[in-house]
């Protein structure tokens, strides 16, 4: 569907850059896809492998910025458009919105496409089908449900925490442009005049 191709589009620009992805990078896609690491920030090595910080499942900046193109970005977008259902999450949960599991289930799933892709070397325009990542879109909704039940407050923290996240960058991008403060950074007095 076109939503799908949406969040494979947003993944396959934002995944790249921050997993540090270049023409010999099978190295680093294996580390990545090897018990699903890529859904956890990293941090490399001196050899640029990346090590996930375990503690921080499905907070990797990839999901965050996925999430946040995709759901977010805009009025019209479907996470700005129902603030209501997450609000309502929070009166049930946390005390705090939450994003909903199968939102994170399925940039997950889009991230694992694209790591698929650039190992194959098949570009942006790789099929992002149901039939052909229903498997690690139900790994991702399986773990996540587990986490739920297995420690269900560091679950609705997490998915609070993610949720803050992405509203932070919401908030971050209003009213930019009409602000002095980037201003105050600049010698303008030192600057050249030709």
């Amino acid at each position: 569907s076109l939503f799908r191709t949406d969040i494979k589009d947003v993944a396959y620009k934002c995944a790249p850059g921050y997993f540090r992805l270049s023409h010999n990078c099978d190295a680093i896609i294996d580390h990545l896809l090897v018990s699903h690491s890529y859904i956890f920030p990293q941090i490399f090595d001196a050899e640029g492998l990346p090590s996930p910080k375990q503690q921080k499942p499905y907070q990797g900046q990839p999901v965050v910025d996925t999430l946040y193109e995709v759901f977010f970005k805009n009025a019209k977008f479907i996470g700005s458009q129902f603030v209501q259902h997450f609000i309502d999450i929070a009166k049930n949960k946390a005390s705090r919105p939450e994003v909903p599991i199968p939102m994170v289930a399925i940039v997950s799933t889009a991230i694992h496409a694209t790591l698929i892709a650039k190992k194959n070397k098949a570009g942006d325009n790789f099929k992002f089908t149901g039939n052909q990542f229903c498997d690690i879109y139900t790994y991702h909704v399986a773990l996540l449900e587990k986490i739920r039940r297995t420690a269900p407050v560091k679950f609705h923290k997490m998915m609070a925490d993610i949720y803050e996240e992405v509203q932070g960058f919401c908030h971050d991008t209003i009213g930019v442009y009409d602000k002095d403060t980037d201003l105050a950074l600049l010698d303008l007095n030192g600057m050249d005049n030709e």
